[in-house]
């Protein structure tokens, strides 16, 4: 179970190492035309440092379509049929601020909002590594359960392993720093937890093997 975990704290490392190989890319003009853009709360923070006015910015998050729905902030601008990236956030940008800031502003705006893009590659290889990891901490889990628990509690206890589970989805609430974090710093951060949980079961891997002989 412990290589299992250290197995999934290894796909978030790996995709820490991916984001970080995609945000150290020098975003220049000419990248504008084929590329999507996406204006988040982590945005907001660059546009703010590179001096974009609180107004502006207030104008921004608070933009909203017809239909109620946000008009940029979390919408993705990207090439299509209609026009290419660059045209589609210019025009949002248009419609909620003067064209005077929009020429001013612009540059920064494309360049802090554009979305770096690396090899899918890393990411089938992630879910690779993070499936074998769960292959290795489910199935096992319930069968050491299963063998261990005594007869007339064994439905409870493995009820008990579900409840883990459902513990653990809670925590997926972190899902939120996703928007607000740099996403090498979001999968660092899932991975740190998962190699804290590899040291865990380590500690716990001598008093089990005592309490479990011949299982």
């Amino acid at each position: 179970m412990a290589i299992g975990m250290l197995l999934v704290a290894c796909s978030f490392f790996f995709l820490a190492y991916a984001a970080m190989r995609g945000e150290s890319q020098q975003v220049d003009k000419t990248m504008f035309g084929d590329g999507s853009f996406r204006v988040n709360e982590r945005v907001i923070g660059y546009l703010k440092d590179e001096g974009v006015p609180d107004d502006v910015l207030s104008k921004v998050q608070s933009a909203k379509n017809a239909d109620g729905k946000n008009a940029i902030l979390e919408v993705k601008f990207a090439k299509d049929d209609a026009g290419t990236g660059e045209q589609k956030f210019t025009e949002a940008l248009g419609k909620i601020i003067s064209a005077e800031q929009v020429e001013k502003h612009k540059s920064v705006f494309l360049t802090k909002a554009y979305q770096f893009q690396v090899s899918p590659f890393w990411l089938i290889f992630a879910y690779a590594i993070v499936t074998l990891g769960e292959l290795m901490l489910s199935p096992m889990g319930l069968s050491l359960v299963s063998k261990v628990a005594p007869v007339n509690k064994r439905g409870l206890l493995m009820g008990g392993w579900f409840v883990a589970t459902a513990i653990g989805n809670k925590l997926t609430m972190i899902g939120i720093y996703w928007s607000i974090w740099k996403q090498s710093s979001f999968f660092l951060v899932l991975g740190l937890m998962a190699f804290v949980m590899v040291i865990v079961l380590a500690i716990l891997l001598k008093p089990l093997k005592k309490a479990m002989p011949g299982v």
